[in-house]
């Protein structure tokens, strides 16, 4: 199939006289990069070493004792499931109001897209979906494999977000998504979500696990001292794993920030100060509208009035709410 050719019209020309060195990473950019992966690693190897430790004492076991070493290992084995079952978790980043377009369906846009990653030298989309809200961002799967394996991004567009932006701010908007695609420390921010459910799985979550540990602690004696040192042994690594994963969300979060940033600083070199600083400026105002809108078609849905066009509807809420705020510059790009 061949490719569409994109006028200026849909694909602006990028600003002229913008720095060369503009969108290269700063060194506030690369020290919180660091920290955050030092950080995280911190985490991982605490967390990794515990279940390391746990397989190698079942191992020792089984040598000394055979086929009685489960039994023998049970606190060892116990400790193991308790750990082990945080590496299982798979997250999709799936939504079920999302819409998956496709190449084939869909030429002129992807070739938009195309050209638009291909000129700030970020990945291809793996997929690209659209949804009923005035946003665009970048997600992917999770599990526990995407430590080892990298995982592909896939770009969300919301239907509300195009039908507010005109051509130049929609373009700053797509480019600072397509500046995280460019981010090799977006594999940070993955890691460290994946380490939050499994620490939500070890630290935060009371389950069966814990309510094994009650029984043995509530009869005799002579058998409770070992449910009281196992419930100690679980105290201590779940506040450990704590304060690492903290200091790594922490950690993060200060990358984050920067990360923002940069992707500005991308967007910028593509399409100017001004169209992503009127996008910006827009966004809330597109947002109540649309909100107001979906409400409404709603509402006419259940009362069998299906209304044909949203987008009318929330260009027309747009214009009700400049006149209610009586500021006619509410969610209008500054000239």
């Amino acid at each position: 199939m061949d490719t569409p050719q994109l006028d200026d019209v849909l694909y602006p020309p990028d600003p002229s006289g913008v720095p060369s060195d503009i969108a290269s990473a700063t060194k506030a950019y690369r020290r919180h990069a660091w920290l955050a992966l030092g950080a995280l690693l911190a985490f991982v190897a605490v967390y990794f070493g515990l279940i390391g430790y746990f397989v190698y004492v079942l191992v020792r076991l089984y040598r000394s004792f055979g086929g009685l070493a489960l039994l023998v290992g049970l606190p060892a084995l116990f400790f193991l499931g308790f750990l082990g079952r945080g590496l299982f978790l798979v997250k999709h980043g799936g939504d079920p109001t999302r819409v998956e377009l496709r190449r084939d369906e869909q030429p002129r846009l992807f070739a938009y897209l195309d050209a638009l990653s291909d000129r700030i030298g970020a990945p291809r989309a793996h997929r690209v979906y659209v949804t009923t809200s005035v946003n665009a961002c970048v997600f992917y799967d999770l599990s526990f494999l995407g430590f080892f394996i990298p995982t592909k991004k896939n770009l969300e567009i919301g239907l509300g977000l195009v039908e507010s932006l005109t051509v130049d701010e929609l373009k700053a908007v797509l480019a600072h998504e397509f500046g995280h695609f460019a981010q090799g420390t977006m594999a940070v921010g993955r890691w460290v979500y994946v380490a939050q459910q499994i620490a939500a799985h070890v630290v935060s979550s009371r389950t069966r696990f814990d309510d094994a540990l009650r029984f043995p602690s509530g009869i005799d004696l002579r058998i409770a001292w070992i449910g009281w040192l196992m419930r100690l042994w679980v105290w201590a690594i779940r506040a450990v794993l704590e304060t690492l994963f903290t200091i790594a969300s922490l950690a993060h979060r200060a990358l984050s920030r920067e990360m923002e940033f940069q992707a500005d600083r991308v967007a910028v070199s593509v399409s100017g100060s001004d169209s992503l600083i009127h996008a910006l400026h827009r966004l809330g105002p597109a947002d109540d509208a649309w909100q107001v809108a979906a409400d409404f078609v709603a509402r006419e849905e259940r009362r069998g009035r299906p209304v044909r066009d949203l987008v009318a509807v929330q260009a027309a809420v747009l214009g009700h709410l400049r006149d209610v705020l009586a500021d006619p510059t509410y969610g209008v790009s500054p000239t």
